[in-house]
């Protein structure tokens, strides 16, 4: 004689069917963004010829206008109009077409407010992806992180095949990561930017599949202020703090993902190509922290988590700074992981926690106002300063003797009048890089090796320029270690439904 299962088995067996699915919705969320951040900065300052401070108020403003815009288009969307799945169905499918019309454009001006244009689209389906999991879990603590590490799981899948398929010939198997490496194409600077047309592929795909999310519909009886009402927790300590601490880790972070491109491929045995790969393995490690993240929550708390993920940012710099060696560089990647997981992941689950029910879709967004927006709108000039402070005139002897000052490309010129790029420095400068390229195809990055000792130029050394970032995160770490002080919501059981 057969039973009707009890409430709880309904819940079990609905929870293990949404489980697959939010996962998947994750790994494109991710994929989406791991397809070309990770190389865009090399990208537009190598190929497009854009300088490192243009390349800065392209990444910070895009990101910062769409983290300060999002919340009066998405989330108050997401809260009273729009279903959440709806939502990301059209974001994804207009982002997607940006993304290709991206790919073509050359100009700073185009690259400027169409970044702006996509990160105001794709920024608030970070937070709503995140909402729609919370609505459909029973725990958030143990049931989420494992949900959100498949994201990095997409972002890692993407970072490995775009590269051994796209930016290489010739592949063979070796021991080291990513385990298939070839030979690097002659117009591997080039390919980077068909980087932003698989984005836009993988989008397009997403914003289908959201149709088959489970319906997230908006909360009818939010209050009409729901998202001055999501403000008002600042007047909470814990959320206060943590917003202030979310500016200068927010601000570091944006400048990783900005320089890291250009820096790594200056390192001995690296190439374009190992970039997504080498940063990849940040995401490895967020796979391991993340998996275990929710019991961390509970046995760890808040504030020191929090901590150690401010900790972790500076450690990764400090290692930078010394850029050798290579495998010790590389390694300090996997601090990403932890960065990201314990003060990123974690700080979102705390808002999570500490909001009420009828706003937190908004509660989620105006905290990546902070996170997302206001940090990396000081990006751009921050890291600009940055690098004028660390930028000096030394010969190529120098640089050659010292591993973490790396050239820079001379700007203007190349009008008919005066010398372009190199040649700047001196008649045939230029000639001999590109024959040292054409003969090396695998130390594109390192091919100002050849310039004569005695040339002097401006160089950046990359020892000082990471050092201040991992002052930058230094604040940050202050205001969590001895301001923070976990919330009273924050402290009550999980909810489960």
């Amino acid at each position: 004689m057969s039973s009707a299962a009890s409430p709880l088995e309904s819940a079990s067996g609905r929870h293990a069917v949404l489980g697959p699915r939010l996962s998947l919705m994750m790994f494109l969320q991710y994929a989406v963004w791991g397809a070309w951040l990770p190389i865009i900065g090399r990208y537009l300052t190598s190929e497009l010829g854009f300088s490192g401070y243009q390349v800065g108020a392209i990444a910070g403003t895009a990101a910062a206008v769409g983290a300060i815009l999002a919340p009066f288009i998405a989330g108050q969307i997401a809260d009273r109009v729009f279903s959440a799945e709806r939502y990301l169905f059209l974001a994804m499918l207009a982002g997607g077409v940006i993304q290709f019309v991206l790919a073509g454009a050359r100009t700073y001006e185009a690259w400027l407010w169409l970044s702006v244009l996509y990160s105001v689209i794709y920024i608030p389906t970070i937070a709503i992806s995140n909402s729609l999991t919370f609505a459909h879990v029973r725990d958030r603590d143990r049931d989420f992180p494992p949900i959100r590490l498949w994201g990095t799981i997409g972002w890692i899948a993407v970072s490995w095949v775009f590269p051994i398929l796209w930016l290489q010939h010739g592949i063979g198997v070796t021991w080291k990561p990513p385990f298939f490496v070839g030979t690097e194409h002659a117009d591997v600077i080039t390919r980077l930017g068909d980087a932003l047309r698989l984005s836009g592929i993988i989008s397009i795909a997403y914003g289908v599949y959201c149709l088959t999310l489970p319906h997230t519909p908006p909360r009818k009886s939010v209050e009409k202020i729901a998202f001055a009402k999501a403000f008002g927790l600042l007047r909470n300590r814990g959320f206060l703090v943590l917003t202030l601490a979310a500016i200068p880790m927010s601000l570091v972070h944006t400048i990783y993902f900005i320089q890291t491109p250009s820096f790594l491929p200056q390192l001995a045995g690296m190439r374009d190509a190992d970039t997504q790969p080498a940063m990849s393995v940040g995401q490895f490690s967020e796979i391991f922290v993340l998996a275990v993240l929710g019991l961390l929550i509970r046995r760890v708390g808040f504030r020191w988590l929090l901590t150690i993920g401010c900790a972790a940012y500076i450690g990764r710099y400090l290692i930078f700074a010394t850029g050798a060696p290579t495998e010790l560089v590389i390694a300090a990647i996997a601090l990403h992981g932890v960065c990201f997981a314990c003060f990123y992941a974690t700080a979102f689950v705390h808002v999570d926690r500490v909001a009420p029910a009828d706003v937190r879709h908004s509660a989620q967004t105006v905290f990546g106002i902070l996170l997302l927006g206001v940090g990396p709108l000081f990006a751009g000039p921050v890291m600009g300063r940055i690098a004028e402070d660390a930028t000096m005139n030394v010969t190529i002897a120098e640089c050659k003797a010292a591993v973490a000052l790396v050239p820079q490309k001379p700007e203007g010129g190349g009008d008919g009048v005066e010398p372009g790029g190199w040649d700047r420095l001196y008649p045939g400068a230029s000639a001999a890089i590109k024959a040292h390229e054409e003969q090396h195809p695998n130390e594109k990055a390192r091919s100002w090796r050849v310039l004569r000792d005695d040339v002097q130029v401006k160089a950046l050394d990359f020892g000082r320029f990471w050092r201040w970032n991992a002052a930058i995160a230094g604040i940050g770490l202050a205001l969590v270690a001895l301001l923070f002080r976990t919330d009273p919501a924050a402290r009550e059981e999980p909810r489960r439904e």
